[in-house]
């Protein structure tokens, strides 16, 4: 089973608590929780908090690591609804930069727009609160089939 996948799981087998994103060194070392999935609707919201090793010259979080916070937010808002059988890996991914994200805490909201058999279209936001979006991003996921 994808490990991001388990994680999906576990944290919905929960009580509702944040659960730290532990399945790769990136997520540990940018601070990522999930805070929110719902597997009706596709929803996720998570949280992070990128140090200074993420920052480029000129103060902001790097326009990559933005990217990467914008996609797990997509992804785990699909593995949110996926099959235990499954997995997903990005066709596509489209950022929008608004403005500069700046270090500190950063929610992701992801949701999943359509999900058919094979893709699944979703977008996510990123920002210090709801009303301060940084980015923007939306994605086509292919869904992949694993062997157990």
């Amino acid at each position: 089973m994808n490990n991001d996948l388990a994680l999906a799981m576990e944290f919905l087998r929960g009580d509702g608590s944040p659960l730290m994103l532990t399945a790769s060194p990136l997520q540990q070392a940018l601070k990522a929780k999930i805070l929110q999935l719902d597997p009706k609707q596709g929803h996720s919201v998570l949280e992070f908090e990128p140090g200074e090793e993420f920052m480029q010259g000129g103060g902001a979080i790097q326009g990559g690591i933005v990217a990467t916070m914008l996609d797990f937010a997509m992804a785990f808002a699909a593995f949110a609804r996926l099959v235990p059988d499954a997995s997903l890996g990005s066709a596509t991914l489209t950022i929008n930069f608004m403005k500069p994200a700046l270090p500190g805490l950063l929610i992701a909201r992801g949701r999943v727009v359509r999900m058919g058999s094979r893709l699944i279209f979703a977008e996510a936001e990123l920002g210090a609160d709801t009303s301060n979006v940084t980015a923007a991003a939306t994605t086509v996921m292919a869904v992949v089939p694993t062997k157990n």
